[in-house]
């Protein structure tokens, strides 16, 4: 068994997974609006000298299904 962890950030008040980072040293910042479509993530966050590639977590929603029960159907 493993186990696969996530890296979240809160950024104006949504959440984010973060897919990856890289350092400003390694890519100049008009090229990570490219690199950004590339990858295919929603947004690029800068902080402390790194990029931060990530993807929105859309909110949950509720789905109800109406469900018909019958004199077949077993609870």
């Amino acid at each position: 068994m493993f186990t696969i962890s996530k890296q979240v950030v809160n950024w104006e008040d949504s959440l984010y997974i973060i897919k990856r980072t890289l350092k400003e040293s390694t890519m100049p910042e008009e090229f990570a609006n490219e690199y950004k479509e590339y990858i295919g993530v929603d947004k690029v966050l800068k902080k402390n000298g790194m990029y931060y590639f990530v993807v929105k977590i859309e909110e949950a929603q509720l789905v109800e299904e109406e469900v018909k029960l019958d004199e077949t159907t077993e609870i």
